[in-house]
């Protein structure tokens, strides 16, 4: 696989110091792949709703047990998302709200599986809180397979990710990452769907998990902003009443809409 990815990356045209950086965060996306389903914790999701004055219109929150399991078994990498509510919103929203799942594990791009399908960049280093992070910008290749899609009324949009990510290059993990679509989905009037995710050490896990996440979607007459936020990790024990559902993730208006990776 080290040196299928290795070739991989030269015919991008990926220096030698891009290369080393890409190599430790595949490493680092494939233990988190692997060990991250061995964890639960608690998400908190806050939704909002804006018109075209930018004011809220609508919101939501809600409490869950949440966790993720991943299949990377017979060359193919799915992603179930299981998120079972601690406390329900007495009252309904007056207006749809957003659904999005699954943005926490968007590091999976530099997952040797999906490596091949971006194009990557070495930007300029940035220090945040005292530490010095490598940044690599990323591209989606056209017609390559892509780790997340949007589902709206049954029908799949596979999601062209471009962004930037602030890599540690000693352990090649994560500690953030900015997604922005390569370009608008007009013919269902997606104009832009954005996300910033965060990923800090967990006392007892190896790996780096996810903090917070922050999506934001536009369509031609309306915004949303969904912020989830995770906390309490804890080794994940298997219980009878355990209820996977298929992840989603995405944009819509209407309840019905949403993705999955």
């Amino acid at each position: 696989m080290a040196v299928w990815l290795a070739l991989a990356l030269a015919a991008r045209g990926a220096d030698a110091a891009t290369e080393r950086i890409l190599e430790r965060a595949a490493r680092a996306a494939e233990a988190f792949a692997a060990d991250f389903p061995a964890v639960a914790c608690t998400e908190k999701v806050t939704q909002a709703k804006f018109n075209e004055a930018h004011k809220a219109v609508a919101s939501g929150a809600g409490l869950y047990d949440y966790l993720i399991l991943l299949d990377t078994e017979g060359g193919g990498f799915t992603v179930e998302e299981s998120r079972l509510p601690r406390s329900a919103q007495k009252k309904q929203p007056a207006q749809p709200l957003l659904a999005t799942t699954g943005f926490a594990v968007l590091q999976v791009i530099f997952h040797p599986h999906f490596q091949p399908s971006y194009r990557f960049t070495r930007l300029e280093p940035e220090v945040r809180g005292g530490t010095t992070y490598e940044r690599i910008g990323f591209e989606h290749v056209s017609g390559e397979p892509s780790p997340s899609v949007l589902e709206v009324r049954g029908r799949e949009y596979p999601l062209a990710w471009r962004g930037t990510a602030w890599i540690d290059p000693e352990s090649g993990r994560v500690a953030r990452i900015e997604t922005e679509l390569s370009q608008p989905l007009e013919d269902i009037g997606l104009v832009s769907l954005k996300s910033e995710v965060e990923y800090a050490p967990a006392q007892g896990l190896a790996f780096w998990a996810p903090r917070t996440a922050v999506i934001e979607a536009h369509t031609r007459h309306q915004h949303w902003r969904n912020t989830h936020e995770f906390s309490g990790y804890r080794r994940f024990e298997v219980s009878a009443e355990q209820k996977v559902q298929a992840v989603r993730e995405g944009p819509g208006a209407a309840p019905e809409q949403g993705g999955k990776q």
